[in-house]
């Protein structure tokens, strides 16, 4: 009875007070640092996400003072995966479309492999370790780009021990073949080492993130295991690679952005719009886009089947 009379005195009208507690706060200001963003995300890249897919189904023809729109269907998608050739590069879009697909088939699981090994090396104690990590992080560093046009794709070094006739010396090749390994088995170790250049540019980061992962491990887990007598080997299996397990998703979703920017079919799209044919470009750039989902649908249901980006020990 008192209390109530206490909040008919403060508050005579009967109105309720609005509580400003500090999880409203928190949502208040989220919204506030999020709106820019939000904004940007809007008029920045859905709305234009959407206007190149009504330019793919068009020919647009720049005038004066204007822009001519022809319906053309899906002629601008069988046009490029049918008939386009890039003259400043002399190679077809699907061309490069497929060798970037075989690019990821082939060099992802290697990629990740050897970026989880050199960071389990790098992690290791011993003299030098900082300039090896260095150099191995050298490529993000650089400009990559600048660093791949000067050497020429890797094709620099080839064409030095060509010279020197280091290739006429031993065809790895032709030895496999020799040594009764099946001619598919043969093809995947020498298109492996075709893309050693390749690999190493692109593992720079994912060996960083590695890395991170296995010095965030405790070294509880590891002193323990010593005690018991594990080996190394036993530790990494039964240590390492459980803890690390949940970030190799995250580690596979950025070697393949790296590899989708840096493929020579976004180079084949930005020659076609920088030659203001908007609609086969923008044609290109959802078919670049639809295969680039594909490949990540793929990636996480198989991330799904084999548990892979959850913690080892939820269970």
């Amino acid at each position: 009875m008192q209390h109530t009379l206490n909040n008919q005195v403060n508050n005579p009208k009967g109105k309720k007070k609005y509580e400003f507690t500090y999880q409203r706060q928190k949502f208040i200001w989220a919204i506030i640092f999020l709106l820019p963003w939000f904004i940007g995300l809007l008029l920045l890249f859905l709305l234009p996400f959407m206007e190149s897919l009504r330019y793919s189904f068009y020919k647009l023809t720049p005038a004066v003072g204007e822009i001519i729109a022809e319906f053309v269907g899906f002629d601008n998608y069988f046009f490029a995966i049918n008939e386009h050739v890039s003259v400043a590069t002399s190679t077809s879009f699907r061309v490069e479309l497929i060798n970037t697909m075989t690019d990821v088939i082939f060099n992802l699981p290697v990629l990740l492999i050897f970026s989880l090994f050199m960071a389990v090396l790098l992690n290791m104690k011993f003299k030098g370790r900082a300039l090896v990590r260095a150099i191995f992080f050298v490529p993000v560093i650089l400009n990559s780009v600048a660093v791949t046009t000067a050497l020429g794709g890797g094709q620099a070094i080839n064409d030095i021990l060509a010279q020197q006739g280091v290739g006429q010396i031993f065809d790895l090749h032709f030895f496999l073949l020799q040594t009764g390994f099946p001619e598919f088995l043969v093809a995947f170790v020498v298109g492996l080492i075709d893309r050693i250049y390749d690999i190493l540019a692109l593992s720079g980061v994912p060996i960083l993130l590695f890395l991170a992962s296995i010095q965030s491990i405790p070294n509880h887990l590891y002193e323990a295991a010593k005690i018991e007598g594990a080996t190394s080997y036993e530790m990494f299996w039964l240590i390492t690679l459980p803890n690390v397990s949940p970030h190799i998703l995250t580690v596979t979703v950025y070697a393949l952005v790296d590899t989708f920017l840096t493929s020579p079919v976004a180079t084949i799209i930005s020659d076609e719009l920088n030659k203001q044919a908007w609609g086969l470009s923008s044609a290109m750039a959802w078919i670049y886009v639809l295969c680039i989902i594909g490949v990540l649908l793929v990636v996480f249901v198989l991330a799904k089947i084999f548990k892979i980006g959850g913690s080892h020990y939820e269970h």
